[in-house]
This record gives structure tokens, C-alpha cells and sequence, in this order.
């Protein structure tokens, strides 16, 4: 339907009965994953609300962590319903043990927080007037999505960076666990060189220009991160929805990028 506005697009596809996209992941969840269809279920909507690691999966999950809920991770990886993302050492750039999953499809969490919950409404046709913004939980979700984006368009946001590939060594979701000798640490997108330089990228969706707080989150950030010595910090901004005039005055981000063009 694509001369329909978008959010008409939305309504005819996934909240209209007999739309196409209304019951169209059930059965290829079901088709794919038909032995343990429940148990994978139950993963995914338990990675509905964000990212998380193995151990905090099952303990959302009132399971013991074992080999079994990791290899339905790693089939859900395999399927393209789930991403891995590992974290890195930045001294030596090599990949660490710590990881965390979360949903990579961006239409599989729509479903979960929208569609699947409201079946029987949307065959009674109830959602003939819906303004999607008016969805409980909308930011929320729109704030993952916008990550995801982010992440999964990465070569462009190099390009958008002025990064050539082969000066990047890792890149990707980064996160530190706290302990005895460093704070919990999490960056929505972050960028290694070869020149011992961290780009650390905060990826913001508003409806409204991003205010002067997102400097204060952003150096709070760094603050927390373990940064080897010989290390430099280039905090980047990426946003959808303008950035007031007080941000861009302060010069504090070395990169403020509108991802919203690549998205007209």
C-alpha cells in the first residue's frame, strides 16, 4: 500500500482484521520452531522490553541457566529473530565473554507489544481510529526501535561519522557489569579505532528536540566507562527529532547526527 500515508499503512496491515501482517508471524514462528514453539515464545517476550543477558533471562523466566535456554538463543540468533552482541576488551580490542541478546527483528517487537496482546480487538475491528502514539508504552518502544535502526544501518552511520572500516576495530552495543573495582556501564552504540579513540554514540528518540539534559546523561556515561589510559573520547549524538539550539551551542558532541534523513 504505498500510496497510503504511513500510519494509515500501519493500521490497514497490523491493527485491521485479515490484515496481512495481523497473524503472519504465527505461523512462521510456529512453522520454523514447531517442537518447542512455547519455550522460544516465551524468550522472545521476555526480550520484548529490551536487551538482556543469558543469566537474566532465566531469571526472569523463573528458569536455572543451562545449556538448554542457550541453544534456543542460538536458534533464535540463527532464525533472525534475535541478536547477540558481545561485549569487548578496549585495551586489545578482543571480544569478552559478557553478552546480551535482544530482538533484531523490528517488527517482531511491534507484534509482541501490539498485535499478539490484541487479537480479539482488532477482529472486532477496534481499532478503526487508532493514532499509533496513543499506544500504551509508545516512546518506549519507539526508543528500541530507533536503536535497532541505528545498529542494523552501522556502515552508513560510518559513513555519516567519517569513520573508514578499516579504522574501526570493534564497534557495536557496549556494556560493563559493575563490580569491586568499576560501575555498570551501558552505551547504545560505540565505535573502536585503531587510534585508541571511543566513539560513544547516544541514540535518541524524542518527539521533541533533544534538551541540554543529554549532556549531563552522556558525561555521566563516560564517567562510569573503564577507560584504558592513551584513550580518547569523542561523544556523538544521534537523534531524530532536532536538537535544541542550547546543545548545539555548548560544541560538546564532536558528532550530532539527524538520522532522520536517511529515513525521508
Amino acid at each position: 500500500m504505498p500510496d497510503l500515508p504511513a500510519e494509515q499503512n500501519i493500521r490497514e496491515l497490523c491493527f485491521t482484521k485479515g490484515g496481512l501482517l495481523v497473524k503472519e508471524f504465527e505461523e512462521i514462528f510456529s512453522d520454523i520452531f514447531s517442537r518447542s514453539v512455547a519455550t522460544h515464545r516465551e524468550i522472545i517476550d521476555c526480550l520484548a522490553n529490551g536487551p538482556k543477558e543469558l543469566m537474566q533471562i532465566c531469571k526472569d523466566l523463573g528458569k536455572n541457566q543451562g545449556g538448554r535456554y542457550s541453544k534456543h538463543l542460538d536458534e533464535l540468533v540463527k532464525a533472525g529473530f534475535v541478536q547477540r552482541d558481545f561485549a569487548w576488551h578496549l585495551k586489545n580490542g578482543k571480544e569478552s565473554k559478557l553478552s546480551r541478546y535482544r530482538l533484531s527483528d523490528n517488527y517482531l517487537r511491534f507484534y509482541l507489544k501490539y498485535i499478539a496482546p490484541n487479537h480479539a480487538k482488532i477482529d472486532r475491528e477496534g481499532f478503526s481510529n487508532l493514532m499509533l502514539a496513543n499506544l500504551p508504552g509508545w516512546d518506549g518502544v519507539m526508543g528500541l526501535q530507533f536503536k535497532n535502526l541505528v545498529t542494523h544501518n552501522r556502515k552508513i552511520l560510518w559513513e555519516m561519522m567519517g569513520l573508514p572500516p578499516e579504522e574501526i576495530v570493534m564497534d557495536g552495543p557496549f556494556f560493563q557489569n559493575a563490580s569491586a573495582r568499576q560501575a555498570g556501564c551501558q552505551i547504545d552504540y560505540m565505535v573502536q579505532t585503531r587510534f585508541n579513540t571511543l566513539y560513544i554514540c547516544e541514540v535518541k528518540f524524542a518527539k521533541n528536540p533533544v534538551g541540554h539534559r543529554i549532556i549531563d546523561e552522556m558525561e555521566e556515561k563516560i564517567q562510569r566507562l573503564a577507560v584504558p589510559k592513551r584513550f580518547s573520547i569523542r561523544p556523538v549524538l544521534i537523534h531524530v527529532n532536532g536538537v535544541d539550539e542550547s546543545v548545539l551551542d555548548t560544541g560538546y558532541f564532536d558528532k550530532i547526527i539527524d538520522f532522520g534523513k536517511l529515513l525521508e
